[in-house]
C-alpha cells in the first residue's frame, strides 16, 4: 500500500467512523456478515479476521455476532483507534489487534473460519496477491467475503483518498478468487453505493447501477462529478452525461475447499485397500472408523475429528443391531466431501450420491443392517465370540474395502 494512503488514514483515524458513513452504509456490513454465515453464531467458536479493519466497521459486527476477531490494519493510528473503541473486547481477548499488510498478513495458515476485506482491495498494490494471502489464513471450508467498488472514473478517490485502483471489474475479482484456490466464487452487486447522497441510504435503484444523487457525501473537500466513460466486459457504468459521484459496490465471496486432494486425483482402489488395512491392523480401527479414515486420507483431509466421529457408528450402531458400520462410515465420507456448510446450501448435492451408495450396498451385499451382512449379532455375547479372524470379521474385510472404494468412485462421477 502506498505511503500516501498510509499517511491519509493515519490523519483521519480519529474521525474515520463518521467519515465512513458518507462512503458506504451499514447495510454493506450486514450483507457481508450474512454471506459468511456468522449472524447468530454466538457460542459456536467462530474465529474471524477483519482485514484493513480501519476504525472497526466490520469488527463491530463480528463482535456483536459472538466471533473471536483478529483485526488487521497497516495504520498505527487506526490500530490505536480500534484498541480505544473496543477496549473491553481487547481486554477479554475477544479481539486481537495486529499491524500488517494485505499482501503479508500477520496470521498463521488455516487460522480463521472467515475473513473480511471491506474497501481494502482498492488500496493494495497487488490485489491478486492479497487475495492469495486471504485464502492462506482460511481454515478448510472457511469463507472469504470482499466488499469493494466497481470500476469508476472518480479521480478524487484516487487523489484525495489515495485509492490505488479505480475499482475493479467483477470478472477479474472472480478470477483472482479462483486462482487463489478458492471455490464457489461469486461476485455480485451489493445493492449499495459508495458516496450516495444523504437520505438515500446508499441503495441502488437497480443492481450494480449508481444512484442519481445531488451531491457526493463522502469527500471532505467537495463533491465530484463523474466523467463520461464506458466499462469493459459488460460491467455497470455511470451514465455518459454528467452524474453525481456514486459508485456501485460489489460483494465477492468464495470458500476454501475442505478437501486437500480433488476426488478426481484420488485412487478409489487404494482407498479401499487402505480401509481394509486399517480394519485388519494391530490395533485395528473398527468398520466405520476404517472407511471414514481411508476416505478422509484419500481426499487429503487431516483432522482430529477423523476417525473419532465415526466410532459410535461401528459394530452396528454401537452393538445395537443397527446399520452396518462400513455403510455408515461411507455416508460420513460422502458428507465430508459434499455436505452442506449452511442451511442455504443444496441438499441434493449430498442426498443423491448417498442414495446411489445405498443402492450399491443393497445390490452388492443384500443388506444395510450389520447382522444381515456379517451374519452374527454383535449385541450378544455369542455373536461377539463368533466375530473372529476366521468368521464374520473375515467377511467384513471385503465389505470395508468395497465401501471406501465406492465412496471415491461416486465422488469421481460428480
Amino acid at each position: 500500500m502506498e505511503n500516501g494512503s498510509a499517511a491519509y488514514f493515519d490523519s483521519v483515524a480519529a474521525d474515520w467512523d463518521r467519515l465512513r458513513q458518507g462512503f458506504f452504509p451499514q447495510d454493506v456490513r450486514e450483507r457481508a456478515l450474512a454471506l459468511a454465515g456468522v449472524c447468530g453464531c454466538a457460542g459456536q467458536g467462530i474465529v474471524a479476521a477483519d482485514l484493513g479493519a480501519g476504525a472497526g466497521f466490520i469488527t463491530k459486527g463480528l463482535l456483536e455476532a459472538g466471533c473471536t476477531v483478529f483485526s488487521v490494519d497497516r495504520s498505527p493510528a487506526m490500530l490505536d483507534q480500534l484498541r480505544a473503541v473496543f477496549a473491553p473486547a481487547v481486554a477479554s481477548r475477544w479481539l486481537t489487534v495486529l499491524q500488517g499488510e494485505a499482501e503479508a498478513l500477520p496470521l498463521p495458515p488455516a487460522s480463521v473460519d472467515c475473513a473480511f476485506a471491506n474497501m481494502l482491495l482498492h488500496h493494495v498494490d497487488d490485489p491478486a496477491r492479497a487475495i492469495v494471502e486471504m485464502a492462506r489464513i482460511l481454515k478448510p471450508g472457511g469463507r472469504l467475503v470482499i466488499t469493494d467498488l466497481d470500476t469508476h472514473t472518480q479521480q478524487f478517490l484516487l487523489e484525495e483518498h489515495h485509492d490505488r485502483w479505480p475499482g475493479f471489474r467483477r470478472a477479474d475479482v472472480a478470477e483472482w478468487l479462483r486462482a487463489a484456490g478458492l471455490e464457489a466464487a461469486q461476485v455480485v452487486a451489493c445493492g449499495e453505493n459508495c458516496c450516495a447522497a444523504p437520505g438515500q441510504a446508499g441503495a441502488s435503484s437497480a443492481p450494480g447501477v449508481a444512484l442519481q444523487a445531488e451531491a457526493c457525501a463522502c469527500s471532505p473537500v467537495s463533491p465530484r462529478v463523474a466523467e463520461p466513460f464506458t466499462a469493459r466486459g459488460g460491467e455497470p457504468v455511470l451514465p455518459a452525461q454528467a452524474a453525481p459521484a456514486c459508485v456501485s459496490i460489489f460483494v465477492a465471496s468464495a470458500r476454501k475447499p475442505v478437501l486437500g486432494i480433488r476426488p478426481a486425483d484420488a485412487n478409489a482402489a487404494s482407498a479401499g485397500q487402505r480401509a481394509r488395512a486399517l480394519f485388519d491392523g494391530s490395533p485395528p480401527l473398527l468398520c466405520a472408523e476404517s472407511v471414514f479414515q481411508a476416505v478422509a486420507e484419500a481426499l487429503g483431509v487431516r483432522s482430529f475429528l477423523v476417525p473419532r466421529v465415526a466410532t459410535g457408528l461401528c459394530s452396528g450402531f454401537s452393538r445395537t443391531d443397527g446399520l452396518c458400520g462400513a455403510y455408515t462410515g461411507g455416508v460420513l465420507g460422502l458428507g465430508l466431501a459434499l455436505g452442506r456448510a449452511s442451511g442455504r446450501d443444496d441438499l441434493d448435492a449430498t442426498y443423491l450420491p448417498v442414495q446411489l451408495y445405498r443402492e450399491f450396498f443393497l445390490e452388492r451385499f443384500g443388506h444395510l443392517q450389520c447382522t444381515g451382512i456379517c451374519g452374527c449379532r454383535l449385541d450378544t455375547d455369542e455373536g461377539r465370540r463368533n466375530f473372529g479372524p476366521s468368521g464374520a470379521r473375515a467377511r467384513c474385510l471385503s465389505v470395508v474395502e468395497a465401501a471406501a472404494a465406492q465412496v471415491l468412485r461416486l465422488l469421481q462421477q460428480g
